[in-house]
């Protein structure tokens, strides 16, 4: 009876402890194919995300609302260091680079739509296209002096497409988070400083939930990030533009996560302009050849081209060499402004005289 007791305990501890083998077993392959089918699910999507932003980038002027819907639960991440951008998602390695196209966004964003709006940047003919990505749930709050680029912003956002979540708070003390992932401030009027309290609807948010671009001159913005109940120390950057209406690099300003993106993103910018450059080399020389070739043309055309002060072959030629002494040093991009404004003069002079070739 012993005997027979004992046996029948074993065969249950040997049955007990081969159920629990094979249950590990097939847990492991389930946790293998759940792995596996996750990150190609990633690697899909990053893939998608690399197409998406490659046609929003060469489509000038568009806005594109795209349904990520089935990546509600998972974090996308955008990050640019040494003129590398580099976005995926976040926790795995399905992950992009992207040494071409500027691409401005949050840090991270978690979301069921993107937003993706590209925009021509002229310097002063057009050297690249800018291309802005944001989501729905990221809430963009224009705060201070309600001047014309106000206006401006929210006509060509909320406006022409209702996804886009901007609003104008005169009072920063009304602000309601919602049930937003992030929040982002735009101080038009260079209110915000270090240390200032921020407004006590954010406070109960995460640091990193909660920045600040403010527009402290023509060309200066500082970017802030929520330090507790109060605003971190600035980091600031310059905006090489020359102004107008629908401002690209103003534009990106707002969308970049912050200084470093920011700058990181411009600077292949500005390499797609050296490589414009070269093409407008070509057509100048063009132009050059023309009027050897047809000296019985306007005197004026000859003279604005090559003779006055301030001609297009020496203002192109001044801004064709500012460029690479941005990208080596860029304390020294705020020349970039000087030569473009110069260029584009040059190149109006000779349109006002009718019958000229133009650069651009």
């Amino acid at each position: 009876m012993k005997r027979a007791q004992i046996e029948v305990t074993f065969n249950w501890i040997y049955i007990l402890i081969a159920g629990a083998v094979i249950l590990l077993f097939f847990a492991g392959i389930v946790v293998k194919q759940k792995s596996a089918a996750e990150e190609k699910l990633g690697v899909d999507v990053v893939r998608t995300m690399e197409s998406i932003f490659t046609a929003a980038g060469v489509s000038e002027s568009t806005k594109n609302v795209i349904d990520i819907s089935g990546l509600a639960d998972y974090t996308l991440f955008f990050d640019c260091a040494d003129g590398v951008s580099e976005f995926g998602i976040k926790g795995t390695s399905a992950r992009a680079e992207n040494v071409i196209d500027p691409v401005f966004a949050p840090k991270e964003i978690r979301s069921t739509k993107l937003i993706a709006w590209s925009l021509p940047y002229k310097l002063p003919y057009k050297a690249s296209d800018l291309l802005m990505v944001t989501s729905t749930n990221t809430y963009y709050i224009i705060t201070g002096p309600n001047t014309g680029f106000v206006d401006e912003f929210i006509k060509n956002t909320v406006n022409t497409i209702k996804e886009f979540n901007v609003k104008y708070e005169s009072d920063m003390s009304n602000i309601d988070p919602g049930k937003n992932f992030q929040i982002r401030i735009i101080d038009t009027g260079g209110t915000i400083k270090m240390g200032a309290a921020v407004p006590a609807s954010l406070k109960e948010m995460d640091d990193a939930r909660v920045t600040a671009v403010s527009f402290v001159g023509s060309n200066l913005i500082q970017y802030f990030k929520k330090a507790g109940p109060g605003w971190g120390s600035p980091q600031e950057a310059q905006i090489i533009s020359l102004g107008g209406e629908q401002d690209a690099a103003k534009y990106a300003a707002i969308f970049a996560g912050d200084k470093e993106a920011y700058e990181c993103n411009m600077q292949k910018a500005w390499r797609r302009a050296e490589q414009v450059n070269k093409v407008y080399q070509a057509k100048l020389d063009e132009i050059e050849e023309y009027y050897q070739q047809n000296p019985q043309t306007l005197k004026e055309c000859v003279n604005y081209l090559s003779e006055y002060n301030g001609n297009v072959e020496d203002s192109f030629g001044s801004h064709v060499a500012a460029v690479p002494i941005c990208l080596a040093a860029p304390g020294d991009c705020p020349l970039l402004i000087t030569t473009a404004f110069n260029l584009q003069q040059a190149n109006k002079n000779m349109l006002l005289q009718g019958d000229c070739l133009t650069l651009y």
